[in-house]
């Protein structure tokens, strides 16, 4: 009978790296193609007024996004109205089960004290008591959404 020996162990071959270069473009490509970014078209007209000192946001993937200015549409009145995010409001007491559900969500609910900034756009000739209910409802104890900034033009 014959013995059965190990023998030799063999030196794996290397990976080819020649078609790596290849494998990352197609990578970076297939993600410019599918990734998708937030576009919110804004509902209402805004004339943005001007500042002096500005801030640049860190992110803006965490951020509610409201808009007070008199809507595009003439069928929807010419008085000024609130857009939040993608929905233009009759009334201000929609904000507040709005930010409830967002809260609810894993996105915003895990960051909800640190991270999330409610970004107003406001027309400078926009009543001012509009834009205080707005934050109002914000400061609601079970809404608690105080971090609040403001857009506007650089001069």
């Amino acid at each position: 009978m014959s013995k059965f020996s190990k023998g030799k162990k063999r030196a794996e071959p290397a990976i080819s790296t020649a078609s790596l270069p290849d494998i990352v473009f197609m990578l970076l490509f297939f993600f410019m193609v599918t990734a998708k970014f937030k576009s919110t078209e804004a509902l209402v007209d805004i004339k943005v007024p001007a500042a002096f000192t500005t801030e640049v946001l860190d992110k803006k993937d965490k951020s509610i996004l409201y808009w007070i200015g008199k809507p595009k549409n003439p069928a929807l009145g010419s008085t000024y109205r609130v857009q939040m995010d993608d929905q233009l409001l009759d009334d201000v007491s929609q904000i507040k089960p709005y930010l409830l559900d967002l809260r609810g969500t894993d996105d915003f609910g895990s960051v909800w004290y640190d991270k999330v900034v409610n970004f107003f756009q406001v027309d400078k000739n926009a009543p001012m008591g509009l834009v205080r209910s707005v934050q109002e409802e914000l400061r609601d104890p079970l809404v608690d959404a105080l971090t609040v900034k403001y857009s506007v033009n650089d001069k």
